[in-house]
């Protein structure tokens, strides 16, 4: 598990908080456009894209394939280990140190249910928040150089990340072609 840890720590420190380097920026009136743009810059080879949204878009992070979030896992995690702890806990108790009261059985499931609730709920909570220290990557406290003030009101931008030349001219081909209202080179 430790393990684990530290390789997805390394790899949401290793990811850029930031565009890397210099590439195309297209600015776009619709969503559509800027769909079909994605899927024409997918098509041409461009891996390396940043996308700005006025609006939480489901269709552009199924557009560039955004895999989801592995915290759901780790929390699924965290509840099955709490529950197996509680009950464990609580029927070793009793094995331990037993109490027999009128021949009833000494490990017996209904009273342990509200302890084995408790570390669900307390362990479930502590894995998602790990999770998402883990996997969430430093904070943004600077915007993007690329970023522009109209991609929070009413447009749309597309920032194709290329240090080649000619990947530059070949992305700002697609864009204007798909639509893009504006273009320009960002170094």
């Amino acid at each position: 598990m430790a393990e684990a840890m530290a390789a997805a720590r390394q790899r949401a420190m290793a990811r850029p908080s930031k565009p890397m380097g210099s590439g195309v920026l297209g600015h776009f009136d619709t969503l559509g456009s800027t769909l079909r743009t994605i899927g024409a810059l997918r098509e041409a080879g461009h891996k390396k894209l940043e996308v700005y949204s006025p609006i939480p878009s489901p269709e552009i992070e199924e557009a560039l394939d955004i895999r989801s979030s592995p915290v759901r896992i780790w929390a699924l995690v965290g509840g099955i280990t709490g529950c197996l702890t509680g009950f464990l806990l609580t029927a070793g108790t009793s094995l331990a140190y037993p109490l027999v009261t009128q021949g009833k059985p000494l490990v017996s499931i209904p009273p342990y249910v509200v302890f084995m609730f408790e570390l669900t709920v307390l362990l479930t909570g502590l894995f998602g928040f790990v999770a998402l220290m883990v996997h969430s990557g430093r904070p943004v406290i600077k915007l993007d150089s690329t970023y522009r003030p109209e991609f929070s009101d009413d447009r749309w931008g597309i920032f194709v990340s290329t240090a080649d030349a000619d990947a530059m001219t070949r992305a700002e081909s697609v864009l204007a072609d798909s639509g893009a209202v504006e273009t320009e080179r960002c170094v």
